[in-house]
Formats: C-alpha cells, sequence, structure tokens
C-alpha cells in the first residue's frame, strides 16, 4: 500500500515550490557564501514550502554535454521533502518504458545515485487504462510515492480519459505523487493535456511536470516526432529526477518490473531488437496524427 506522508508543521500549499536552471544555480550560489543557510535554517528547508536542492543535487544529475533545456515551473512542490520513505511506483507507456532497465536504464541510472528504489512500470501500447492494471498488482507493494505518464495514446473519448485518470488519482490520494503532461505532437493532445492540468488542481498531494514543454525543445524528441531520441530519455529522466529531489533515506535501489510486454507496437527504442511488432507509428507531420497505434 501507499504509505501515507508524515505531517509537517507547515500547512502544505500548491505551487508554493516552483524551480527553474536559473533558481537552482542560484540557490547554490547563495549556499557557498552561507546565505542559504541563513534564509532555509541548518535542515535545508524554507518555512512552509520544503527542501531548496542544492550542491549535491546538482552533482549527482546532469544533462548530456551540450545539451541545454530551460525546465518549466513545477505546479506544486517537489516530491522528496514530503515523504518519509524512498520508494518511487512509476507508471507510463513507451515514452517512460524507453527509460526503463530493459532499454537504456537512464531512469535508474538518474534517480537511484540520489537514493530512490525505481519500480518503472511501463509498456508500449498502453492507454490510460493500463495505470488501474499496474495499480492492481502493485498498490499493496509499499511506495512513498508514484510517477504517472499516462495520454501519450489516446482515442479521442476525454470523458472516459478523465474518469480513468480520476480513479488513478483517486487511488494513490492522498500520497504525494507527480503527474506528467503529454508532448503535444499532435492536436489533441492539448485537450489531453487540458484534462491533466485541469484535474490536478483538485488534488492537494498532485505535482504537476509540464513535460509538453520541455519536450518542444529541439532534440528532445526523435524523427518520428513522438519517442524519445538518444538524449530526450536522459533529459525526461532528469526532469523527473528534479520533480522528485532527493528522499529522506538515501539506499538507492532500481526494483524489477512486472509490466514488460512491449510487443504491441514497434517503437524506436535504443534496443529495437526486443520488440517484436512491427507496426511502427507513421506520422503526418502537417496534421500530427499518427496513421497506426501509438506507442
Amino acid at each position: 500500500m501507499f504509505r501515507r506522508p508524515p505531517t509537517r508543521s507547515a500547512p502544505r500549499r500548491r505551487g508554493a515550490l516552483r524551480f527553474t536552471l536559473a533558481s537552482t544555480a542560484f540557490s547554490v550560489a547563495l549556499s557557498g557564501c552561507g546565505v542559504i543557510d541563513f534564509i532555509t535554517g541548518n535542515d535545508g528547508y524554507l518555512d512552509g514550502v520544503g527542501r531548496i536542492p542544492g550542491g549535491e543535487f546538482n552533482s549527482l544529475v546532469s544533462l548530456p554535454e551540450g545539451v541545454e533545456i530551460q525546465f518549466p515551473e513545477l505546479i506544486g512542490p517537489m516530491i522528496g521533502p514530503q515523504i518519509g520513505g524512498n520508494r518511487v511506483l512509476m507508471i507510463g507507456d513507451s515514452i517512460m518504458a524507453s527509460t526503463s532497465s530493459r532499454y537504456g536504464n537512464e531512469m535508474c541510472n538518474t534517480l537511484t545515485p540520489l537514493g530512490w528504489q525505481v519500480a518503472v512500470e511501463a509498456q508500449a501500447g498502453s492507454f490510460v487504462d493500463f495505470g488501474l492494471k499496474v495499480l492492481g498488482r502493485r498498490l499493496e507493494d509499499g511506495w512513498d510515492t508514484a510517477v504517472v505518464f499516462l495520454g501519450t495514446n489516446f482515442d479521442g473519448n476525454l470523458e472516459n480519459y478523465e474518469s480513468v485518470l480520476r480513479q488513478i488519482f483517486n487511488a494513490l490520494a492522498p500520497t504525494p505523487m507527480v503527474v506528467l503532461t503529454t508532448a503535444e505532437f499532435r492536436p489533441r493532445q492539448i485537450d489531453v493535456n487540458n484534462v491533466i492540468l485541469n484535474l490536478a488542481k483538485e488534488y492537494e498531494n498532485i505535482t504537476v511536470l509540464d513535460w509538453a514543454k520541455i519536450a518542444a525543445n529541439p532534440g528532445v524528441i526523435g524523427r518520428d516526432g513522438i519517442h524519445l531520441s538518444d538524449n530526450g530519455r536522459d533529459v525526461f529522466s532528469v526532469a523527473v529526477a528534479r520533480s522528485l529531489e532527493l528522499p529522506p533515506v538515501r539506499e538507492g535501489k532500481c526494483i524489477d518490473s512486472v509490466f514488460r510486454n512491449d510487443s504491441a507496437v514497434k517503437v524506436p527504442m535504443p534496443s529495437e531488437a526486443a520488440v517484436d511488432d512491427t507496426s511502427a507509428p507513421a506520422v503526418d507531420p502537417a496534421q500530427g496524427e499518427a496513421s497506426t497505434t501509438l506507442p
């Protein structure tokens, strides 16, 4: 089951903690001259906000050489300062699956040095109802937080998408968690993202990572216009790490996943031999629509 977050003396305020690369660099600079201790106290917390990431986080997490991304502000606070453990359940489609241990392993390689114990439950071809399947198998395994990225595959039924996403959020509440918007590679992904953003406002435990803004940076998305490039997989993992920050327990581990079947659709991942299906999605650049099943 999900663990109830520890009680904090200061009330939690949605949107209170919002950082970009510039603000993080500024906090590190202040730390170097002793100012940050004055602002946050010796424990590195800002009252009513949470822990500000400093030199340790930035020394452990970095983008590939030559890659520069201006990360958007989080909508809600970072997760690490709110919880009492380090186990994170990640739920997604092939975008997230491409960073799992059966491919490039970027997610575990990024998060485990920070101290997170990471289970990536993501499969190609997954629609939003996949989240309920994962929770049906893994909800009771004991998690401190979750990261949800479902919406790349969308059948056009916004009412159903919102209903199922709400069920996922309800099952995870009140545990602090992260939900990501999708890349806007076709017009109706904007509608999907509006559902995500509006629904998340109803839950005090949810922080939104706006992946749509990050994916719009050159070089993040691969040639098919949907999946991640080599550098994009690192960017994706770093973006997730910035939303989670440092856990209070620092014993990182990559946990074996249960859902590993990517045969629903062929996707351009680091190890294409692991995917047997040949129904690769074709995207019409003029319309941004996929002609076959998406990732």
